[in-house]
């Protein structure tokens, strides 16, 4: 007599027929972490009327795009190990925050350094969401073996 179970795959895990993905924090997780890599794709489209609109030259409009993924990637690490240390969860509020007070000042920029200082913001609250919110989603959802 055979102790396996012949309902579990070989090599993977499954869940009981009873257990359902819980959706909010699914949700809320991918629209943070969407976020971030929207905001990257709306500005590199958006660089002409940007440039217009608060009379940049062609070095500033590098920095407003560069300066946010430069700020992004150098914080990147960062943001993970506050994650580890302080909360992951924690972590990623904060940097919603900073990353929503950050897009209010890119909203509201009049002059090209403005500009250029809210998307450094937004690289500083981007580098907070991107890692704890991958760590939140993990946590939220466990392997099962």
């Amino acid at each position: 007599m055979s102790t396996t179970n012949s309902k579990i795959p070989v090599g993977g895990a499954v869940s009981p027929p009873d257990e359902r993905l819980v959706w909010p924090p699914l949700i809320a997780l991918s629209l943070g972490y969407f976020l971030v890599m929207l905001d990257v794709t709306v500005v590199t489209v958006a660089v002409p009327t940007i440039r217009e609109s608060v009379h940049a030259n062609a070095s500033a409009m590098a920095w407003v795009v560069d300066g946010y993924s430069t700020v992004f990637a150098g914080l990147l690490l960062l943001g993970g190990g506050l994650g580890d240390r302080l909360g992951h969860r924690k972590v990623f509020l904060t940097g919603l925050g900073v990353f929503t007070v950050a897009s209010l000042g890119c909203g509201f920029a009049t002059t090209s350094l403005m500009l250029i200082a809210s998307r450094m913001l937004q690289g500083v609250g981007g580098a907070l969401l991107v890692p704890t919110s991958l760590a939140l989603l993990a946590a939220a959802y466990p392997v099962r073996a």
